[in-house]
């Protein structure tokens, strides 16, 4: 792609784009915790984009967000941008991800990943999940309850529930934030006091209660935009304790713990998340998870690139692959 622009009469290549983002450093200084600046860009993602851009033969503003690019809008700075790499998640707000996205509408500037409209639907898991349930694509089944601050009746907590076990979250968060011990619900005496423990730490936020799945979990990553999306590769996600918490042959499997939180993300009190990247692609499992992610990408119409991320309903040979989750954004796997 070639900026269509002249300096001096001559066509230059490379494009003008703006690279905007959150530091997370800048929030951790402004006293907010870890785990509300989980999802905003890590030491080195910001630097690798840009070098990757500029390498490439573009000329890369760095934007370091929102606030910042408003002040641009505002004074008619983004005249010579000709496209925006958006890498900001937003901090405040139930449709954040979408703050940006909806600014660039406004002002009819080009930019990456998916428009603000899908960015809003999927922000939000239990819209995404009644749309999914809508074109029948797999997902658990799931009821959707309000924060429940000053406690609430056990009864009319269990009187739709889905099966057990259950498996709770806070309804717009991502990057594991507000997932601990605690979330995953084995019988009806321990639902309460993990709603009261999740509406803590996620005030003012719905709960999302769904079947737990019991089975493998995996981020497929697809590039192109709705119809056009094809899968490009396939991770799985492994729990594992910690090497001080291993035995003598290395790693091995935790079975206390059998999904993402945010200590074995961060690898902290004895948890870690490892992955394989190494699939078959014609394994019927695969093909059957890349055809589920792929039918989520085009109903939202996501697009440029991301990931779904999938989670079996069993350990069977004839288990069903379940969307988790549509992440139609950049957001970089961490190891």
């Amino acid at each position: 792609m070639f900026s269509s622009r002249k300096m001096d009469g001559e066509r230059i290549s490379g494009l003008q784009i703006a690279l905007v983002f959150e530091e997370r450093q800048t929030y951790l200084q402004l006293g907010y915790s870890e785990e509300q600046c989980a999802a905003l860009t890590h030491d080195g993602e910001v630097q690798a984009v840009l070098a990757s851009l500029q390498r490439l033969g573009h000329y890369v503003t760095l934007i370091p967000g929102i606030s910042f690019l408003v002040k641009l809008l505002a004074t008619g700075h983004y005249q010579d941008w000709d496209l925006v790499f958006n890498m900001a998640q937003g901090f405040h707000g139930s449709a954040r991800e979408a703050q940006v996205p909806s600014l660039l509408e406004a002002y009819q500037i080009p930019y990456t990943f998916s428009d603000a409209t899908t960015m809003t639907l999927c922000q939000n898991k239990s819209i995404t999940k009644m749309i999914l349930d809508h074109y029948m694509i797999p997902n658990a089944p799931f009821i959707l309850m309000p924060n429940l601050d000053k406690g609430a009746d056990s009864r009319e907590l269990n009187a739709k529930m889905p099966p057990y076990p259950l498996f709770v979250k806070p309804v717009t968060e991502g990057s594991s934030k507000g997932i601990d011990d605690f979330n995953k619900i084995r019988n009806p005496k321990e639902l309460k006091p993990a709603i009261l423990a999740l509406a803590s730490r996620c005030p003012g936020q719905e709960i999302l209660v769904e079947s737990f799945l019991p089975g493998r979990e995996f981020t497929v990553s697809i590039l192109g935009t709705g119809l056009q999306g094809r899968v490009i590769g396939i991770r799985e996600h492994l729990w594992r304790k910690s090497p001080e918490h291993s035995n003598i042959n290395g790693y091995h499997s935790d079975l206390s713990l059998d999904y993402a939180c945010r200590a074995s993300k961060s690898s902290t009190a004895g948890k870690m998340l490892i992955y394989n990247d190494s699939h078959d692609m014609q394994e019927p499992h695969i093909k059957a998870m890349s055809k589920v992610a792929l039918d989520a990408w085009k109903v939202f119409n996501c697009r440029d690139c991301g990931r779904v991320d999938i989670r079996f309903d069993s350990e069977r040979p004839d288990s069903t692959p379940n969307v988790l989750e549509a992440i139609r954004h950049y957001q970089q796997q961490r190891k």
